[in-house]
C-alpha cells in the first residue's frame, strides 16, 4: 500500500474511532476536540516514519501495537486522558538472565546466572498485573529468552487475548519448530539482534560463533511466517561515520525483515566497561542517521528504518520513563522505570508489581527532554547498590516534573490529578 495512503488510512481510522465513543456517549464533545487535537498532534511525530505490512496488520514501529486491532484503539482511549498519570504503553520481562552470547554492550552485565531467573509463578502474577495495569504490548526478553523455551510458550499463552507480545532474541535456539509453535501460542512480532553484516565481526562481538547465522535464519523464517520482525543493530560512532550501518539495513532487507532498528548504545552495563570510546554517537552521527532514517523512509525500499533514541529527542516524545509510560522488570524481580535506568521502585518478590506501580505513577508527570539516564548517572555510580534503591528512587521522581517538558507537552493541555 502506498506510505501516504496508508498514512490517511490510519488518519480515518483515528477519526472514526473517536467519532464512535462521541455518538456512543462514551466521551464528551470537549473531550472529543481534545482527543482529535492531540492525536493528529502525535500522529505529525511520525510523519517520517514508515509503516510495515504484515498479512492485514500493519505496524508504526516495534514499540506501538498493530492497527486495526483492538490494542490500537485501546491505545486511541488511553490518548484521550487529560489528567496525570498517563496511561502506559509497553513493557519488558525479563524471563531469564541467561545467554549464550556475552555482547560487548549488554546493559546486563551476568548473564550467566541461572539462580537470577524469576519463577514461573512469579513471572504470570506479574503478566496478571501488567494487564491489570492496562500497558498496551509486552516483550519477553533476557538474557536469551529461547533459553527458557517451555516456559516462555506458556507466557507468550497467558498474555495473548489482553497484551500484544513481541520478543527480543540474538536467535540463537530458534528453530523453525519453535518458531511455529510461537506462532500458535499468539506471539506477534520477534525482535533479532544483528549488529554486523560481517559475520567475523558480529559473532566476536558477541562471543557467540553461531550468532550471525541465528540470527540471520531467525529473521528469515520468522518473516516467511508472518511475524512482524524487526532487526536491531546497536550502532557505534564508527559504524556511523563508516557507513557501515547501511550494509547492516541492506542485510536485513534481503533477508525479509520489515523493519530495523538503528540503536544508540548507552553506557549502562557492558558498555561502560570495555575500554571502547568510539562506540557511543556523537552530535553529528546522530544528525546523519536522522537524515538516513528520513531519506530512506521516504524512498520505496520495503524495510522500515526505526530510531528509538529519534523518538525520545526533545522535539519526538522525550524521556518517557519520567511520565511512567514504560517499565522494565528484570530476571531478580526488580521494576524499573526505563530497560537501562538502574533505579529500582519495588521488587516483585516483595510486593506485587501492581501495588509497585499503583505507588510509582502518582509521582509522573511530563517526559523531559533529556535522557534520565544521564542525568542520574553520577548518583547511580555512587549507589552502595547495584541498582538506586526504592526509597531514594521515588524520593527523588518529583524532581523531574520541576524539569523542562518536551514540546509536544507545551501544546497539549494536561492536568495534574484533582486540578
Amino acid at each position: 500500500m502506498n506510505r501516504n495512503l496508508l498514512k490517511t488510512r490510519m488518519l480515518i481510522t483515528i477519526l472514526g474511532h473517536n467519532v464512535y465513543s462521541l455518538l456512543s456517549f462514551k466521551m464528551s464533545l470537549d473531550t472529543f476536540f481534545y482527543t482529535i487535537r492531540k492525536q493528529f498532534i502525535l500522529s505529525s511525530l511520525f510523519k517520517d516514519a514508515k509503516y510495515a505490512k504484515v498479512g492485514k496488520k500493519f505496524f508504526v514501529n516495534p514499540f506501538a501495537p498493530y492497527f486495526p486491532g483492538k490494542y490500537f484503539r485501546r491505545m486511541l482511549e488511553n490518548n484521550s486522558v487529560r489528567q496525570y498519570p498517563l496511561k502506559p504503553n509497553y513493557a519488558q520481562i525479563s524471563i531469564t538472565n541467561v545467554c549464550p552470547c556475552e555482547c560487548y554492550h549488554c546493559h546486563v552485565k551476568n548473564t550467566q546466572d541461572r539462580n537470577a531467573d524469576l519463577s514461573k509463578e512469579k513471572v504470570l502474577e506479574a503478566i496478571e498485573d501488567i494487564i491489570d495495569a492496562e500497558f498496551l504490548v509486552l516483550f519477553f526478553v533476557g538474557g536469551e529468552p529461547m533459553s527458557r523455551f517451555d516456559d516462555l510458550v506458556e507466557f507468550v499463552k497467558s498474555a495473548r487475548c489482553k497484551l500484544d507480545t513481541r520478543i527480543f532474541t540474538s536467535g540463537v535456539g530458534v528453530t523453525t519448530g519453535r518458531l511455529k509453535i510461537l506462532k500458535e501460542a499468539g506471539l506477534e512480532g520477534i525482535c533479532v539482534s544483528i549488529d554486523h553484516y560481517d559475520e567475523q565481526i558480529h559473532n566476536s562481538q558477541r562471543k557467540n560463533n553461531q550468532a550471525f547465522k541465528s540470527a540471520c535464519f531467525t529473521i528469515s523464517e520468522a518473516a516467511k511466517m508472518n511475524f512482524y520482525v524487526s532487526a536491531v543493530c546497536c550502532t557505534t560512532g564508527a559504524m556511523a561515520r563508516s557507513g557501515e550501518y547501511k550494509k547492516v539495513v541492506d542485510l536485513a532487507e534481503s533477508l525479509g525483515a520489515h523493519s530495523i532498528q538503528i540503536n544508540e548504545i548507552r553506557p549502562v552495563g557492558r558498555a561502560t566497561e570495555n575500554g571502547k570510546s568510539n562506540i557511543f554517537l556523537s552530535e553529528n552521527d546522530k544528525q546523519m542517521l536522522i537524515d538516513y532514517y528520513k531519506e530512506q523512509n521516504r524512498s520505496n525500499r520495503k524495510i522500515a528504518i526505526v530510531m528509538p533514541w529519534y523518538n525520545e529527542e526533545p522535539e519526538k516524545f522525550g524521556c518517557m520513563a519520567t511520565s511512567g509510560q514504560n517499565v522494565y522488570i528484570n530476571s531478580k524481580g526488580d521494576v524499573q522505570p526505563c530497560v537501562l535506568l538502574n533505579a529500582s521502585l519495588g521488587n516483585i518478590h516483595t510486593q506485587g508489581f501492581k501495588e509497585i506501580w499503583d505507588k510509582f505513577t502518582p509521582l509522573c508527570e511530563h517526559p523531559v527532554r533529556e535522557c534520565i539516564v544521564h542525568t542520574l548517572s553520577d548518583r547511580i555510580n555512587r549507589s552502595k547498590t547495584h541498582l538506586l534503591p526504592p526509597e531514594e528512587t521515588l524520593e527523588l521522581w518529583p524532581e523531574f516534573s520541576k524539569m523542562e517538558p518536551i514540546d509536544l507537552f507545551k501544546k497539549i493541555d494536561v492536568k495534574k490529578k484533582g486540578q
